[in-house]
């Protein structure tokens, strides 16, 4: 079997340096597991403590903490807000929720009651009282939902069919019956950073839950409610899974609005002022003369150009046009974000561009993006955080670069790094897809059908490698990259993709004349959908589950296998 990694997301490791961070603060976290024997010490020999990045929900950033043969363990994790939840997993035995804070946080649980007490872990250190109050909590909390049902269990059941003033009113009601469990927990005086944590989380739901009636309605912010887009919340602790689940969904609501709005957009709101124009080619332009430098001082502080002067400035715009179309890019979905949002909301929002970009630009140009929106964000938890996940993601440079290197791609797949291989051929698309089939025949094959440009293939293959790692070798991954009909993609973004998402198995790319070839083999043939072939070579389902749907896909996989 390969290594097993967690169902829900695929974590990762964080060997790199946090160095960058100049304001950062530290959570040490420390521990021992009592009474631990031999037998779990070899089948589990370490802790993963995890933690969340506001403007990427997908990825976790976990660390491990190696076990001490008396039990003991110790590890450091960066902090970016002042309190941040932060999920312990013992090799999927045992799991818990913790609030970190910068300082030191002891957690002590006993190997012989996992899966038997009805209390397992204990905190010493900072935020203690929260962290062993915390679960008495939960446990009220389930009582409250489930003896409310119509703000508990069947709170979404009639929730969307409701007017939006009625849907306010629930949703405050169901925040103030979460805050309202508190009462049941052992302290006669509540303690203040649990009263925090519960609180910061019933405000981000009654939020979210506003935010996905707009998204299912295709609703406005109503004129009477701005407070809705009044986000500086955003920046404020704790940075809990419900804040950034939060996070995510006003991004897509401003991902709808600006494709709702983008036609009746003004001039204004795409348009560059000449002062910000003359300043990203004054900054962003090698080799500029003192005559030009002085030319482009005086547009900026006059803040307007003449039409000669328009000239001008799209001459040495023409010197560095690649890097500059990155940056106006940016700066136009700024503009829209301001007009929509608070400076937090917008602020958030520009944090976001290259994250939600991510898969469109090469790690050369990802850096040089950071390196320039760091310096037009106001929020240190936003700049610290996309710094934070720009480094994870140009991590695997060098791998990339061996990917994207390699010359002569052939019909029969090639291991370009390990367990990635590669094929590319201009034969006919059944003839060549049998022939793949037919050399991995014997092993159960899942094909996955996708492009980089579609959502839904991104959000699936999120899963992809997870899924793998829980699958023997005799199950093995097929990769069909199909052709967009407009604008193609580059391959080299497409084989950064693949790298960077850690989709090993063996990868096809389609162009258009075998896909049309491949149409009937393969129906559907669309991006995001999925088929199995059992070991002899015959469909077991042309209709699988997607990688996340991984109990499903799993059980369908591991039935072809028999």
């Amino acid at each position: 079997m390969r290594t097993k990694l967690p169902l829900i997301i695929l974590v990762i490791f964080l060997c790199t340096s946090y160095s960058g961070f100049a304001a950062t603060d530290s959570l040490i976290i420390k521990g021992r597991i009592l009474n631990l024997t031999g037998r779990l010490y070899r089948q589990a020999p370490s802790i993963t403590f995890s933690r969340n990045n506001i403007l990427q929900p997908q990825s976790e950033l976990s660390k491990q903490a190696p076990l001490q043969a008396d039990g003991s363990f110790r590890v450091s994790l960066p902090i970016l807000f002042s309190s941040e939840e932060i999920y312990l997993d013992y090799s999927g035995k045992a799991f818990t929720t913790f609030l970190g804070s910068p300082g030191e946080i002891e957690i002590t649980f006993n190997g012989d009651s996992i899966a038997k007490a009805k209390k397992l872990f204990y905190f010493a250190g900072v935020n203690a009282t929260a962290n062993n109050l915390y679960p008495q909590y939960l446990a009220s909390l389930n009582n409250a939902l489930a003896s409310n049902s119509v703000l508990g269990t069947k709170f979404y059941e009639t929730y969307w069919d409701k007017t939006f003033p009625e849907a306010q009113k629930a949703a405050s009601a169901r925040a103030e019956l979460r805050v309202s469990a508190l009462l049941q927990t052992s302290n006669s005086v509540p303690d203040k950073a649990l009263t925090q944590w519960v609180q910061s989380i019933a405000e981000d739901e009654r939020y979210q839950n506003l935010y996905e009636y707009l998204l299912s309605n295709q609703l406005d912010v109503p004129k009477s409610d701005s407070w809705l887009i009044d986000l500086k919340k955003l920046t404020k602790a704790p940075l809990t899974a419900q804040h950034v689940s939060l996070a995510d969904r006003i991004s897509s609501y401003a991902d709808l609005k600006k494709q709702l709005w983008a036609n009746g957009a003004s001039p204004k709101v795409n348009s560059l002022q000449v002062r910000l124009m003359g300043t990203m080619i004054k900054n962003n332009t090698p080799g500029l003369t003192d005559d030009e430098t002085e030319k482009l001082d005086a547009i900026i502080d006059r803040g307007k150009a003449e039409k000669i002067e328009m000239d001008f400035l799209n001459n040495l715009y023409k010197k560095n046009t690649a890097l500059l179309d990155l940056l106006f890019a940016y700066e136009a979905e700024s503009r829209f974000n301001h007009t929509q949002f608070d400076s937090t909301g917008s602020d958030f929002l520009n944090a976001r561009y290259l994250p939600k970009n991510f898969y469109k630009f090469s790690y050369k140009n990802q850096l040089n993006l950071n390196k320039y929106i760091q310096t037009r964000l106001i929020s240190p938890q936003f700049r610290q955080s996309l710094d934070e996940i720009v480094r994870l993601e140009v991590k695997d440079s060098v791998n990339i670069n061996k990917m994207i290197s390699f010359a002569n791609l052939k019909a029969t797949p090639t291991e370009v790094l390990p367990e990635y291989w590669l094929a590319e051929s201009d034969s006919r698309g059944n003839a060549w897809f049998n022939s793949i089939t037919e050399q991995y025949k014997g092993k159960t094959l899942y094909i996955l059908k996708w492009n980089i440009e579609d959502q839904k293939s991104r959000d699936d293959l999120e899963y992809a490698a997870s899924l793998r790692a829980q699958l023997p070798t005799d199950v093995e991954f097929i990769y069909l990259h199909l052709p967009m009909d407009e604008n193609p993609v580059s391959y080299d973004l497409v084989k950064q993709y693949i790298v960077r998402h850690q989709l090993k198995g063996v990868h096809m790319f389609i162009n258009s004349n075998q896909i049309i070839d491949l149409l009937i083999r393969l129906n559907p043939l669309d991006s995001g959908s999925y088929a199995i072939i059992k070991p002899n070579g015959k469909f077991e389902t042309k209709k699988a589950p997607s990688p996340a749907q991984t109990e499903l896909v799993l059980k369908a996989i591991r039935e072809a296998r028999n």
